[in-house]
């Protein structure tokens, strides 16, 4: 790790304080990432990060005063680690509704009992009733759905969305598994 941040230091003079200041602080630094990330590979990117950060304005950073020196790791770190701890939190939220998605659309095909899902589909609204005949049930487009109903594409996919997940919970006898 440390040979790729060491490209990021301008002056070579900087190397040995770079160093010590890797040596004094990475352990300290590495636990403040895991408290936030509970993930040893995440943490340790934080820490990567950290020193990467402090590389990069290394002038700046060595100018500050030996006691404010800590704060300033420790600021720089749990940012990076926040960042980190964002991503995969947007990422686990994308994960879920693909997968709620999925779920939403296999109720539909899944459905053995044609008569109750056609049932179920007329307790929907309108609106929902029709992206659902054209998107879901006959096979149009996003685009083509949007364009035959006056809508924009992600309109049509959030309604798709909106009207499987209204179906499912119908078909489930109204209740949601939220």
């Amino acid at each position: 790790m440390l040979p790729m941040i060491y490209m990021a230091l301008v002056d070579d003079d900087d190397l040995p304080q770079f160093e010590e200041i890797y040596t004094q602080y990475k352990q300290q630094l590495y636990g403040i990432a895991y408290k936030i990330l509970n993930n040893e590979q995440d943490a340790e990117d934080a820490v990567q990060i950290t020193f990467q950060n402090i590389a990069n304005d290394f002038k700046k950073i060595s100018q500050i005063p030996c006691n404010e020196l800590p704060s300033c790791i420790v600021i720089i770190c749990r940012n990076a680690a926040l960042n980190i701890y964002r991503k995969n939190k947007k990422r686990a939220a994308r994960s879920a509704y693909i997968n709620d998605e999925i779920a939403a659309a296999d109720v539909i095909k899944s459905c053995e009992d044609k008569a109750a899902l056609m049932n179920a589909i007329r307790q929907l609204p309108d609106e929902y009733k029709d992206i659902l005949f054209l998107f879901d049930l006959q096979g149009f487009s996003a685009k083509q759905t949007a364009k035959m109903l006056g809508l924009k594409e992600n309109a049509v996919r959030v309604k798709s969305f909106r009207a499987r997940k209204m179906l499912k919970d119908i078909l489930n006898g109204g209740v949601s598994d939220d």
